[in-house]
């Protein structure tokens, strides 16, 4: 089979070891395209989840961050559920894109908690919720603070396990004053953690016969639906049965590892401790699948110690190891502390330190494009100086039945390695020209460079492309017309999906007897409106360097994938409503950043005043208004920043070298915005985008029709 191409599917500790590994030492690595498919872009470490519930750690301290570790690693990462997996035709199928083929899989997907029947019910009526995924349980359980008193209905945590025993010490370690009952099987449970347990004031129940509050449910592993759907043999728990060598029985190009896995000749349970020590093992048994040679078997050991700890002010902990079970004041508290702090900090090297050079790393995306500076002294150069001194963002190409078609072009190197979601932000981007000028997809024509790699695999990042471009232009009621494909002759590398350039040339159409929005439209008076934060390039430029952004990378990718062509159908509706136009000049902060683009709008505005005899306005920014992603601002005072920042920049210099009458953009500095906060919202303002905001200039009268989808900045002068 001439098509190379290694999936790991799961972000399970072993495939981020085993990450790791090809990392610290890439001669491991197999010579091939490699993806990593996973339902979140972080991996909580389980052995510190009871922890970060007794509040020893924060979340984000347990965090391991798949996709920086992934881009790292220079291997493609892919954010979504599976459907399904089909061994035979070597698929792995999705809902909403197209299947991925593999000539080699991993699965380490870990595995969900068993919800029993007795309990749906009460799932169904969120009343209980099932410890896995940890970041939504532990949601639930902040939002639960509130209610740490007696007088609360108690807590409950089902399960006999030492899962649903820690989790029940930790929770008393949180709430000191609120009830707490575990409902287990007290013939499972040893009777000197039972003692510990009352001592606690942790009651025993064997059934839920009582008022009770919510319901943690700590029930076990089951395996995902797809799986127990599957032609895979499972054991009774819905493990996938592997040879010695972690291959599953039935399919030996595929490896299975961690809980979702069990060797069939050596029975263990699921524990993490195995899952970390079969990944040298794996490593080598890969990489010689590939190149022919010989794998080896793993042994793994038949009981590993367990540490449950009591989250006292002792460090008290009981240790299991087999059938043995003895308590220690703090010897193993300490020890395991040690050992996941330690397991921990073998990520966190992985983040680069913020010094001058690294500035030079490139940013992709549309902090690729050429400085506004160097565009427009091009154009003068060229005799294209209308387009430097009155641009637009889209385009009149004709019109016909009373409507107009505007015509505009974007694209830049790929943003992100997963080829499918890159081409659908790469149309959303491009889109966002004809929506500044308020006019909604009609059609695109497509320009796709590929990189030069294996034909089948080229052809994989081709019809994911194709695939990502045609679904969301079908979304958004348009049609693709036409396009043109060519293969990049600059050098490749992992991943080569980075390797993809697009192009979109975009056909917007205007309602009938509307005209485009224009930069050129803005009236003293007007307030200053935007549909969105800002720092996608500070967001990107930090993940380049490897910086765990658990917060900010769900808000970030989201937007992205937001289309804000509901924002013009909005203001349409709101004109008929009111009879009235009520877009005075509206534009998108795209590369050149919030006050490259508003500068634009500005300068544009005042050489079409200056010709019909009207004074010259300028813009008032009101710092202490804007907004930006969660964990921007912590990141401009590293000294993150994108690579189109520094000739973003200039544009600042040229406004503040004039004095202040002559200024076209001031700031508003409120007293409670200090000198280092006022520079990092400068900062923020010179932050390239893709997919950022809109920016409209309307009358203020409008605002109160307008604040549900927009937030004002500032205004006219």
């Amino acid at each position: 089979m001439s098509f190379n191409h290694l999936v790991l599917i799961g972000g399970g500790h072993s495939n981020v070891l085993l990450m790791r590994k090809w990392l610290m030492n890439p001669s491991l690595m197999p010579k091939c395209p490699i993806t990593i498919i996973s339902n979140d872009f972080n991996l909580v470490y389980s052995a510190m989840y009871p922890g970060v519930i007794a509040g020893e750690f924060k979340l984000d301290e347990t965090l391991i961050d798949i996709y920086s570790l992934a881009n790292k690693a220079k291997i493609a990462f892919i954010k979504d559920e599976i459907s399904d997996i089909n061994f035979i035709q070597r698929k792995v199928l999705f809902d909403k894109r197209p299947y991925i083929k593999y000539s080699k899989l991993i699965l380490n997907f870990g595995s969900q908690t068993k919800i029993e029947r007795e309990f749906i019910e009460l799932v169904r009526s969120k009343l209980a919720f099932p410890i896995k995924p940890f970041k939504k349980s532990y949601q639930i359980i902040k939002s639960e603070d509130t209610k740490n008193n007696s007088k609360e209905l108690p807590f409950v945590i089902i399960g006999s396990g030492l899962a649903a025993i820690e989790m029940a010490f930790a929770l008393r370690k949180r709430w000191r004053n609120r009830r707490i009952i575990l409902v287990c099987d007290p013939k499972k449970v040893h009777n000197s953690i039972i003692e510990k347990l009352n001592i606690e004031d942790i009651f025993l129940k064997k059934n839920i016969d009582f008022l009770h509050g919510k319901v943690l449910l700590c029930t076990g592993n089951k395996c995902p639906l797809w799986i127990a759907k599957n032609s895979l043999k499972l054991d009774k728990q819905g493990r996938i049965n592997t040879n010695m060598r972690l291959q599953v029985n039935d399919f030996q190009d595929v490896f299975a590892v961690g809980d979702c896995a069990v060797i069939t000749k050596m029975k263990r349970p699921a524990s993490g401790v195995y899952a970390v020590r079969a990944v040298d093992t794996l490593a080598i048994n890969i990489k010689n699948e590939f190149i022919g040679k010989r794998l080896t078997n793993w042994y793994p050991q038949k009981q590993g110690l367990q540490i449950v700890k009591v989250f006292n002010d002792s460090l008290e902990t009981f240790a299991i190891f087999g059938n043995l079970i003895f308590k220690s004041s703090s010897f193993f508290g300490k020890l395991k502390n040690k050992i996941d702090k330690n397991f921990i900090k073998k990520f966190k090297f992985l983040e680069m330190k913020i010094e001058q050079s690294e500035f030079n790393i490139d940013c992709r995306g549309c902090a690729a494009k050429i400085s506004q500076r160097d565009l427009n002294k091009a154009l003068k150069d060229s005799k294209l100086e209308r387009f430097a001194n009155n641009p637009e963002d889209a385009a009149k190409v004709l019109k016909f039945d009373n409507k107009i078609l505007l015509q505009s072009v974007d694209g830049f190197p790929a943003l992100i390695s997963d080829p499918w979601l890159n081409a659908r932000i790469t149309i959303l981007h491009a889109c966002s020209d004809l929506w500044a000028c308020g006019a909604k997809l009609y059609s695109i024509n497509t320009s796709i460079s590929l990189p030069k790699v294996e034909r089948d695999f080229q052809n994989y990042l081709f019809t994911h492309s194709l695939n990502g471009i045609n679904s969301l232009v079908d979304d958004l009621k348009g049609e693709v017309i036409g396009g043109h494909t060519y293969e990049s002759r600059s050098l490749s590398s992992a991943p080569y999906s980075l390797g993809i350039d697009i192009s979109i040339t975009v056909n917007g159409l205007l309602g009938e007897g509307n005209k485009p929005w224009q930069k050129s439209g803005m009236e003293c008076g007007d307030i200053l409106l935007m549909s969105r934060p800002l720092g996608v390039g500070i967001f990107f430029a930090a993940q380049m360097r490897n910086i765990n952004l658990s917060s900010n990378a769900y808000e970030v990718m989201n937007n992205l994938l937001i289309s804000q062509q509901n924002l013009i159908d909005d203001i349409y509706l709101l004109q008929k409503k009111l009879g009235k136009n009520i877009i005075n000049a509206c534009t998108d902060i795209t590369g050149f950043g919030f006050l490259g683009h508003l500068k634009e709008m500005v300068d544009a505005s005042n050489e079409n005043r200056l010709k019909n005899n009207k004074k010259k306005i300028k813009a008032l920014i009101d710092l202490s208004l804007l907004r930006a992603y969660p964990q921007i601002f912590e990141l401009i005072s590293k000294g993150v920043k994108s690579s189109l920042f520094e000739e973003n920049s200039k544009v600042y210099d040229e406004i503040f070298s004039n004095s202040f009458q002559e200024q076209s953009i001031c700031f508003v500095q409120q007293k409670n915005i200090f000198l280092n906060s006022l520079s990092e919202r400068i900062e923020l303002l010179l932050d390239p985008q893709t997919c950022g905001p809109l920016l409209i200039s309307c009358n203020q009268k409008y605002e109160k029709y307008l604040n549900k989808n927009w937030y004002k900045i500032g205004m006219v002068l």
